[in-house]
């Protein structure tokens, strides 16, 4: 991959919290955001502004937040080395083990 080239990033994915400044008073404190932890990105929508913004697995701001429905994207950062977990993985976080099997010639 060339320096200039985007990277790819597929949802969901995780960013940390880096901006928790000037929360809007329309948002409740307790649906901002905190220094430093990582969030789950699950989509992305449109800022008052007009520019992109998160919506977040941790933190859903419904009818109470309005007009705010995301949070800006400047407020986070994106581990550069982050990958994307196997189903494996994604199963083994919730306790579920799966088992391997071998298919056999028929």
């Amino acid at each position: 991959m060339r320096k200039d080239e985007p990277t790819i990033i597929n949802i969901p994915f995780t960013a940390i919290a880096l901006d928790v400044s000037r929360k809007p008073i329309e948002i409740p404190q307790d649906k901002w955001l905190v220094l430093g932890q990582t969030y789950t990105i699950i989509g992305i929508g449109r800022s008052l502004d007009g520019k992109l913004g998160f919506k977040l697995k941790e933190i859903i701001l419904g009818k109470e937040s309005e007009p705010f429905n995301c949070f800006n994207t400047i407020r986070f950062g994106i581990p550069k080395n982050q990958k994307n977990k196997t189903l494996e993985e994604e199963l083994a976080d919730l306790g579920i083990k799966v088992q391997k099997h071998k298919l056999e010639n028929i």
